[in-house]
């Protein structure tokens, strides 16, 4: 039996979506905290998607903590997702995953390594 790819193609808002440092008056506490905010990694994605299963599970064979956001389960999730790829200015369809690393760079489907080096 020949299993064919399955892809994931979604209609957002008129968006197509596919598969495929602490201010220093701050006390000690806050800039630990904003240092673990920094350090944060926030997957966008379909919990059916291949990509995503595929990217997530690299995630976890490293041991790097994430927060998954499942665009399926939630309108909210998948709103805020085109939200934060527009306000990249990114202007073509979105590719999940959607990695957004520290909240302040994204990546649409990028390989393991981009992310890693933003980590750094």
């Amino acid at each position: 039996m020949k299993i064919l790819p399955i892809v994931l193609i979604i209609i957002l808002n008129g968006t197509l979506v596919q598969c495929s440092s602490a201010p220093e008056n701050t006390s000690a506490n806050e800039k630990i905290i904003t240092q673990v905010i920094q350090k944060s990694i926030v997957v966008y994605g379909s919990r059916q998607c291949p990509h995503c299963i595929n990217f997530k599970s690299k995630l976890d064979s490293i041991g790097l903590e994430y927060t998954f956001h499942d665009i399926d389960v939630s309108d909210q999730y998948a709103l805020e997702m085109v939200a934060r790829v527009k306000a990249s200015g990114h202007t073509e369809g979105i590719s999940i995953p959607v990695v957004v690393v520290n909240d302040q760079q994204l990546f649409i489907a990028p390989h393991i390594s981009k992310v890693l080096a933003a980590l750094d």
